[in-house]
């Protein structure tokens, strides 16, 4: 029985049996990961899960079931469990059911990456693993070098006419390296996502790898004090993923954002347009449409500084009389809908980074954040973070620096933004940044 199939049946016997409203939530996932280490394989794994959530309303209450089968025993089995569920619920709900709409055209799913080899995975990483080996003598080894991919079926079908669905894979190649001059050691690393396994260049990656590793060796620290600082695309979309949820809806009725009734109000600097775009092109994070089959949008978040909109979906939208943005996600088929993000990013800046640090004159590169779970409060917005970076001098990136931690705010830090350079990368999280200048930085160091 395939997939619509049983749908179907599950939302037919859900109306015999009483529910006024319903839906099947299908997801399927299947991924394929290998990691090599000193040219040979260490680990290979893959695994095939799929699953089908049931949610319905019956006698005004919720009931809520789900099942790995789908053949006309599931069907009974999920309608059964759903009502025994909703019997035991307390109090009425209001369930809220998108009626489907027309989507766009997303190219999420790249045929060519699913005609890959076994072979030709386990090459691509044994060939970025050499060609970061090889790059110096000052590369002591790989620490690992992982290839993975996946490929992600979602289908949605609810009794108000509801019935879409979409596939989506992508590939990740990540390569850790270990650097070392006499007692210096250093670690570092770079990856590539995407879902064009052709667009990979093992070598390039690799060789970046290494070189950014080593070109850390022999820091030092630097005194404390109130610097200028560029803060490098991948630190900062760290920083920023880790507050990610002050934009939510969801986080702001809780009462567990700063930026709640703020709506319209500058919040960040001018340069600073944040958006979340659920159609970004080769996006990590983009889908034809969330978790309840609302349509995902590019959502400008903050404009030039101005807080515009929360991250919405079909609950939170309707509590605060809103749209909702195509932001209810699901951890997986068994999870329930919560507020997420997509490809959230802050937008290009026009000058490049060579450019800004320039503008920067004497100050700080801060290239790399750590403790971002420990030494963060996103609620808050306060952080004091291990980093490690280069010193700049005369507009000019020198030497190398270590043991320095990087204190403030954050909501501060994005008032304190004063130009956002044209080189956005994103992390492996789908959230991403370009170099970032801010003015005043508090840097503890010697």
């Amino acid at each position: 029985m395939n997939i619509r199939e049983f749908q179907k049946i599950v939302i037919e016997k859900a109306r015999k049996k009483g529910f006024s409203d319903c839906e099947v939530y299908y997801q399927k996932g299947s991924s394929f990961q290998i990691c090599v280490s000193g040219g040979e394989v260490e680990q290979y794994e893959t695994s095939v899960c799929s699953g089908a959530a049931f949610r319905g309303v019956i006698n005004g209450k919720t009931g809520f079931a789900y099942t790995e089968r789908f053949d006309e025993y599931a069907a009974e089995f999920v309608i059964n469990a759903a009502v025994e569920n909703a019997e035991i619920a307390e109090g009425k709900t209001d369930e809220i059911f998108f009626e489907g709409e027309k989507y766009k055209q997303l190219k999420l799913y790249n045929e060519e990456l699913d005609k890959i080899s076994s072979e030709e995975k386990i090459k691509c990483a044994k060939d970025t693993e050499k060609a970061a080996v090889e790059y110096s003598d000052k590369v002591r080894a790989v620490d690992r070098c992982i290839y993975a991919d996946e490929n992600t079926e979602v289908r949605i079908m609810n009794t108000k006419g509801l019935d879409a669905g979409y596939v989506s894979n992508s590939m990740l190649t990540y390569v850790s390296v270990i650097g070392a001059e006499n007692d210096d050691i250093k670690t570092g690393g770079d990856f590539f996502c995407g879902n064009d396994f052709f667009k990979l260049n093992t070598k390039e990656l690799g060789e970046k790898a290494a070189d950014e590793t080593i070109k850390h060796l022999g820091a030092k620290s630097v005194k404390s004090g109130i610097y200028k600082a560029v803060i490098k695309n991948n630190a900062m979309a760290d920083i920023l993923a880790t507050f990610s949820d002050s934009f939510s809806a969801e986080q702001m009725d809780k009462g567990l954002s700063m930026l709640a009734g703020k709506e319209n109000s500058r919040i960040a600097s001018e340069c600073v347009t944040i958006r979340d775009d659920g159609l970004l092109e080769n996006g990590y994070a983009s889908a034809v449409f969330d978790g309840e089959g609302v349509p995902c949008e590019n959502t400008v978040v903050v404009e030039n500084g101005v807080l515009k909109t929360f991250l919405y979906d079909l609950k939170y939208a309707e509590k605060y009389s809103k749209k909702s943005t195509g932001n209810g996600f699901r951890a997986g088929f068994k999870s329930p809908v919560s507020v997420g993000c997509t490809n959230f990013y802050i937008d290009n800046g026009e000058k490049s980074f060579d450019t800004v640090v320039k503008d920067t004159g004497n100050g700080i590169l801060i290239t790399d954040v750590t403790g971002l779970h420990a030494g963060a409060n996103p609620v808050s917005g306060d952080f004091s973070l291990s980093a490690e970076g280069f010193l700049i001098e005369n507009g000019e990136i020198t030497r190398p620096v270590e043991q320095i931690t990087v204190a403030g705010n954050f909501f501060k830090l994005l008032n304190e933004i004063k130009e956002t350079a044209d080189d956005l990368r994103f992390g492996m999280s789908g959230i991403g940044s370009p170099s970032v200048s801010v003015e005043n930085v508090n840097i503890s160091g010697l």
